[in-house]
């Protein structure tokens, strides 16, 4: 499997792990367009994977950042189109920008997943 799509089923898992909390639970943008999660999530059995995916996100660039929370994490499901139109962007550079937005979210959550499952062994 490709890794753009790989990133992609994180994101809809992801997706659907904050669908499934209250919404007053869900993360909230911060100035610099990154994620914060509440205090109510952490209450939650799926907490680690939320915490591990929201940190692969804010490690990305603000570009980045901003493809893949319009793109995937709004509640209404977007277009490509609509997202590069509203965003202001020309189709060829949103393209390149997502594709490396999910590589690199995807290599920041696998390198999350494995710096927890060493703290774990220890």
């Amino acid at each position: 499997m490709s890794k753009c799509k790989e990133a992609e089923r994180l994101l809809f898992k992801y997706h659907t792990l904050l669908l499934s909390l209250p919404k007053r639970s869900m993360p909230r943008r911060t100035k610099e367009n990154g994620l914060r999660l509440t205090k109510k999530i952490a209450e939650t059995p799926s907490y680690a994977e939320i915490r591990r995916v929201t940190d692969a996100i804010n490690k990305l660039n603000s570009d980045q950042r901003e493809v893949i929370i319009t793109k995937y994490m709004s509640r209404k499901k977007q277009t490509n189109i609509e997202v590069y139109m509203s965003i202001g962007w020309s189709e060829s550079h949103f393209y390149r920008l997502k594709k490396s937005a999910l590589e690199d979210l995807l290599e920041a959550y696998l390198a999350e997943k494995v710096q927890n499952q060493a703290t774990l062994v220890r």
